[in-house]
């Protein structure tokens, strides 16, 4: 069961305003702070870069010193065959080289001669090196360099988390925005034909007014309440969408109180663009989380090109082991550059087939990821371009029709005193009024527009998560 928002928790966690209403206002700021610190998605992306992280830390591993060991013995009708025991260490580096060393005791009357060791028993310690493929790249060395990428991709993962939560949380508020202030003004508009009407039938009973004003008053009140009903259905579902972007530190969903509203239109500010936002589009394609994203797959997928290069080299390695054995707990003393094992190991398969095919696939993965990157970046320009014109426009148009509605109202006004005066009727009063209404709901629908455009905008460049 959702918990409830208290007034008095938001109060004294974020600040407040109370309107005209006595009620409490939650500004998008706010709201914004609220989705930031509570939400799940927030804290999804919080956790990506610590999933990045773990991924590098995993491809670490495959450079991890290795102990290894082993005993293996055979006795048949009281006879020891053989007792081999081997444990030794072998670390491997970055350069497709690896140091091994170790201890070797065997023994058994049917060991294998090559097995053979000392009565003290045998060290070794030596080196193992890949001349052909792995001398310059392997798959440990890729996977580690492909996860040191993958911690930066996973950085630009978590802002396009956040990109996407705040464009549509951001949305959800000015659409909420929006539903309060038509709500209110045709509340407005409905307690102004209420009193209206009133006024008429007193006017009728004085005989100051025609009994037709009466018909003309109440239908254009039932069209106000008709709105009003409209427009407040509007509202409490723009609410229950903005409850979506509401929790309780992104475990327990929240639902406002009924106190708890927008601001109202006039006290809200529109916006011009920001001239830095338009600096950024020159540099889009290193700000911008999926571009970078898919510049990092490229980055990923040159490595896994250049590993499938040094695939087509033969399997070509060289292992070199010095010999020693114990005399009275001293390894050294008995150390002879004589005492050694070594050998070289070949294998190149004769035609390729699966390395030529995996070069192949690398080079048109990279191809079609490139083709990608451009094509995203023109789409995300086209965007941009969108996004600041409609920016630009409704900014232009909000100052227009600040003065028009302040025109209409005038004239409202101006036709409401003519009807006091008996020199109109109040058929124009209403259309004038219906007039002021329209322009009204236009002026809040032009305000959401420029607001939504701002945040669409920094959506469109990828900045939207370093903004709030």
């Amino acid at each position: 069961m959702k918990q409830i928002l208290f007034i008095t928790t938001f109060f004294l966690s974020f600040g407040s305003a109370l309107s005209q209403n006595d009620n409490l206002q939650m500004t998008y700021d706010q709201f914004m702070q609220i989705v930031k610190e509570h939400h799940p998605i927030a804290k999804q992306a919080q956790n990506q870069m610590e999933l990045g992280e773990v991924y590098y830390l995993k491809s670490k591993g495959a450079f991890d010193p290795n102990l290894f060991g082993g005993l293996n013995q055979k006795y048949f009708k009281d006879k020891e065959y053989y007792n081999i025991l081997g444990a030794g260490l072998k670390i491997p580096t970055w350069y497709g080289v690896s140091f091994q060393g170790g201890y070797d005791l065997n023994t058994g009357s049917q060991l294998n001669p090559q097995n053979l060791t000392p009565d003290e028993g045998l060290w070794y310690a030596g080196v193992n090196i890949a001349l052909g493929k792995g001398l310059i790249i392997d798959q440990r060395r890729a996977e580690y360099r492909k996860a040191k990428i993958f911690i930066e991709s996973s950085l630009q993962e978590q802002h396009k988390m956040l990109n996407e939560l705040y464009l549509q949380s951001s949305l959800a508020y000015w659409e909420w925005f929006k539903a309060y202030n038509k709500m209110i003004i045709y509340q407005d508009a409905v307690n102004n034909a209420l009193d209206r009407l009133d006024a008429v039938k007193q006017s009728v009973t004085f005989g100051d007014k025609p009994t037709i004003d009466t018909l003309e008053a109440n239908i254009q009140l039932q069209s106000r309440l008709f709105n009003y009903l409209d427009a407040e259905l509007a509202y409490l579902n723009s609410t229950t969408l903005l409850e979506i972007y509401l929790w309780d530190n992104g475990m327990a969903p929240m639902e406002l109180d009924t106190n708890l509203t927008p601001p109202l239109s006039p006290e809200v500010e529109f916006r011009q663009i920001d001239p830095l936002l338009i600096f950024k589009i020159d540099s889009i394609k290193t700000q911008h989380p999926e571009l970078m994203q898919t510049s990092y797959k490229i980055d990923q997928l040159k490595i896994d090109l250049q590993l499938s290069k040094e695939n087509l080299k033969p399997d070509l390695n060289f292992k070199y082991n010095a010999l020693s054995y114990t005399d009275n707990n001293d390894i050294l003393t008995n150390y002879s550059p004589n005492n050694y094992v070594w050998g070289v190991d070949l294998k190149f398969p004769l035609f390729l087939r699966k390395e030529r095919g995996d070069l192949k696939i690398n080079q048109l993965k990279i191809e079609n990821m490139q083709a990608d990157l451009a094509f995203k970046t023109e789409q995300i320009n086209y965007k941009v371009d969108l996004t600041i014109n409609e920016w630009a426009t409704t900014y232009k148009q909000i100052v227009i029709w600040e003065q028009t509605t302040k025109s209409y109202l005038t004239l409202l006004e101006s036709e409401q005193l003519l009807y006091q005066t008996g020199e109109s009727s109040l058929f124009m009063v209403n259309n004038r009024e219906k007039s002021f209404i329209e322009a009204q709901l236009k002026l809040v629908d032009r305000i959401t527009a420029n607001r939504k455009s701002e945040i669409k905008t920094k959506y469109a460049l990828g900045t939207i998560y370093n903004s709030i």
